[in-house]
């Protein structure tokens, strides 16, 4: 596979050296399509870069597809340089870097104020260090998603409506919790969604709004139960060398893009959520749902092994993120 790339992946190393501090040429990796309601942003960021640098930095989006690049290979190609700056989701880098999935973690927050406030401490106190230390990059944006929610045949508002229902996961720590609340957490690709729910191959999915949209699950399940049992991030990371290797001015430039387009990812992810939702009530006439207070107060009670094996996986990095997320729950 990577055979294929090689020219590509060779001419991208030579065009990031510190010899072209003033012209630099760089490329960015997403695993997102360009359907995808947000990938405008990136683009709309990478050509104020360009602009703002009288063409002095150029920045090659190359969406998926378009580069052999998956899961921890994206965070590894920045950090070898051969990129530039990627794209991903927390959970691309867990299996070697656990303690970056703390927002994902089942039913730790109260709402989507907590999270927020805790990422924002997050990213000054710890992803920073993090992907400097272990990545040989630095958080170029950041934000994170609500409307973490189950999509089934039924509501599924407590454990007696989860015994026995087959729940599509995507990881190790969804899995677990949905074990732990009594449901049989199953393996689909995101892919297979839509004909495994059709097909009652499973019973019901966890996944987001934006997420739900895209695989048009309501066209084959009637309720949304609206979880917000987690709220993933997701970053894009720039290589110190190549960032490094810019002007002063330049890199400034390419920081104050990075944080204008965080601000306006955060506001569309806090949007969107609700308005498909929206949506989805009026065209297909779905059924919404909620958790009470003591229902979610139960969930986070037997979802706490899943956050102690994180923390015990984690080591030094985790128990860091997760101090800061108890100061700022204190608070």
């Amino acid at each position: 596979m990577l055979k294929k790339w090689k020219p590509l992946l060779l001419s991208l190393a030579l065009g990031s050296g510190a010899a072209y501090a003033q012209q630099a040429e760089w490329t960015m990796i997403t695993p997102l399509t360009p359907a995808i309601d947000y990938v405008s942003i990136y683009q709309d960021m990478i050509e104020r870069i360009e602009e703002r640098t009288d063409g002095d930095v150029k920045i090659t989006l190359l969406t998926y597809g378009q580069h052999p690049f998956k899961d921890i290979d994206m965070v590894n190609a920045v950090k070898d340089n051969i990129v530039q700056i990627g794209n991903f989701a927390d959970g691309y880098i867990s299996s070697v870097e656990p303690s970056v999935l703390i927002m994902g973690m089942p039913f730790i927050f109260d709402n989507l104020e907590h999270a927020k406030t805790t990422f924002a401490d997050l990213q000054e106190g710890f992803y920073a260090e993090l992907f400097d230390e272990k990545f040989n990059s630095q958080p170029l944006t950041g934000f994170i998603v609500s409307g973490s929610a189950i999509h089934a045949d039924v509501p599924l508002t407590d454990e007696n409506s989860l015994k026995g229902r087959k729940i599509r996961v995507f990881g190790k720590e969804s899995g677990e919790m949905i074990e732990l609340l009594g449901g049989s957490p199953s393996t689909v690709s995101f892919g297979e969604l839509y004909t495994a729910l059709q097909r009652g191959t499973i019973d019901g999915a966890l996944t987001g709004m934006i997420g739900a949209k895209a695989a048009k699950i309501y066209e084959v399940v009637d309720h949304n139960t609206w979880w917000n049992w987690s709220f993933p991030a997701e970053f894009t990371i720039v290589n110190n060398d190549a960032l490094a290797a810019l002007t002063d001015e330049q890199r400034a430039i390419v920081l104050e893009e990075g944080e204008r387009a965080s601000a306006e990812l955060q506001a569309l992810q806090d949007a969107l959520p609700p308005q498909i939702l929206a949506e989805a009530l009026e065209e297909y006439g779905i059924s919404a749902h909620g958790l009470s207070d003591s229902t979610r107060a139960k969930f986070r009670e037997k979802t706490r092994p899943v956050v102690d094996d994180w923390l015990e996986r984690s080591g030094d990095y985790g128990q860091r993120a997760y101090e800061i997320y108890e100061n700022v729950s204190r608070n």
